[in-house]
């Protein structure tokens, strides 16, 4: 026999639905008003709870949001009942957390329903533990309790709906996550929050993994060492500088400047069920609230759409900009990303070097190797070249067998000394061949430089250009400056 809560401002409903509930064994409690309801409830948790869906003041909805959201009665089993089978309503009990959705033309059926609901009441979860300073719900206060659960639920909703609006401003990974910071630091104080972000490899990119982090500036480094062992990043190795890598930093006082106390939060960040990264929260000295711990978990439940949003502008604008054979910057792309680099500042480039080399003899390997042969000779030119320019260097494939390297920050005597680095690196590379075997090749460079801020890069890389051609007429796998 199950103790069944009758929840109905009509007397003749619950006379009608109380006779045959106890018809079939069950003790029932009739109550006219859910206020009284939630009181009962809490205090004496029953087997099921069965409730009008629309009644005056407190309703069925809100009844069972109320049940749900205590933690004495958050597994209770509750059933709705409703004079209509409308869509709206069973959608709306459905996301209050109901268990069950009746008509009340459908007496059987909800007889049936409490069966299987109360038949096997230990197959149901544990009631979640009670919390060390609970609120007591009494009928005086449920009204305040459920103005409470509609602001937070209120609350929760404005969260996740600025979270997904990321989307709108996902062009760039860094912008995001700067919105993300600005709007996590508005509720909530940390000492850092951090976000690792998963892509696929995509050459010439050097990092598969990307960092980001908030945090103040006098805990910038300590920050970025936490952050990192919370989400297992390790420095990438070819990291030079305190200031290059794979994380991208923000630092400002909105975030709070404390000593650590406690471990992070780390969640997994998923679009559906593909995974796109973690987010990782910093607590405070005080340790992460409960609002905290749900702020976080919003955060990671809604940033998926707009991670997945970013990946593929990113993967749009790659693919625009990168050759597709070998990964490097195509022509236009190139031109691009430097005359953005000199219109941020000139400092950044100036004195410049551009070198435009061309692989020698490379129409014979076409010709007697085939065309596959070629193209890996061709990728492996690409590796060469990347590895060999520095972060702040720009390199592509001009077209054919043409490549170029722009070597900022760099003037003649140095452009000379890189251009031979490369043209001894490329002779001694060993190409790997889709037969199996290997190939070597040689490369003839041209070398143009500026030493001021009055350049032009098509200037540049015409001189480069003549440059390049002089070096094949004076025997090949030869560097000659304009």
């Amino acid at each position: 026999m199950a103790r069944i809560l009758l929840v109905d401002d009509s007397a003749s409903a619950r006379a009608l639905l109380g006779v045959r509930l106890r018809d079939k064994g069950h003790e029932v409690e009739e109550v006219a008003h859910a206020a009284d309801a939630a009181e009962i409830a809490l205090s004496k948790p029953p087997d099921a709870v069965v409730t009008d869906l629309w009644m005056p003041g407190i309703s069925g909805l809100q009844l069972c949001r109320l049940l749900r959201a205590e933690p004495a009665t958050s597994t209770v089993p509750v059933v709705l009942l409703t004079a209509s089978d409308d869509r709206r309503s069973r959608f709306w009990a459905r996301h209050a957390g109901a268990t069950a959705y009746v008509t009340k033309t459908e007496i059987d059926r909800l007889t049936d329903v409490l069966g299987d609901l109360t038949s096997s009441p230990k197959t149901r979860p544990p009631p979640a533990p009670s919390s060390p300073n609970p609120q007591v719900v009494t009928r005086g206060n449920v009204q305040e309790r459920l103005s409470q659960l509609l602001d937070a639920s209120l609350f929760e909703s404005t969260i996740a709906g600025e979270v997904r609006a990321l989307s709108q401003k996902a062009e760039e990974l860094e912008q995001l996550f700067a919105d993300l910071s600005a709007l996590a630091c508005d509720v909530a104080g940390y000492r850092w929050l951090a976000l690792k972000t998963d892509s696929a490899p995509a050459p010439p990119v050097k990092y598969t993994t990307r960092l980001f982090i908030h945090t103040t500036p006098d805990l910038k480094e300590a920050a970025e060492r936490e952050a990192r062992d919370a989400l297992d990043v390790a420095p990438p190795p070819e990291r030079r500088k305190p200031d290059e890598g794979d994380a991208f930093i923000i630092a400002d006082k909105r975030a709070v400047d404390a000593e650590w106390s406690s471990p992070p939060i780390v969640l997994p960040v998923k679009f559906g069920t593909v995974p796109m990264g973690h987010i990782a929260f910093g607590p405070s000295r005080r340790g992460a609230s409960n609002d905290d711990r749900r702020l976080i978990q919003m955060m990671a439940n809604e940033l998926g759409g707009p991670l997945r949003m970013a990946a593929l502008v990113a993967e749009a604008r790659r693919l625009a900009s990168t050759d597709t054979l070998t990964g490097l910057l195509n022509r236009r792309a190139f031109v691009e990303r430097i005359e953005k680099a000199r219109a941020a500042s000139d400092k950044q480039l100036f004195p410049i070097s551009m070198l435009l080399l061309d692989v020698d003899h490379f129409k014979k390997v076409n010709d007697t190797l085939g065309h596959d042969a070629g193209d890996a000779v061709l990728q492996g030119v690409a590796r060469v070249l990347l590895s060999i320019a520095r972060k702040s260097d720009f390199v592509a494939r001009w077209g054919g067998e043409e490549f170029v390297l722009c070597l900022t920050s760099t003037a003649e005597a140095g452009g000379r000394i890189a251009a031979e680095r490369v043209r001894r690196a490329i002779a001694d590379a060993r190409y790997e061949l889709p037969n199996g075997t290997e190939h070597r090749a040689t490369a003839s460079v041209g070398l143009a430089s500026a030493e001021n801020a009055a350049w032009d890069i098509h200037d540049l890389i015409g001189r480069a250009d003549k440059a390049m051609y002089s070096a094949k007429h004076r025997g090949r796998n030869r560097v000659e400056t304009a």
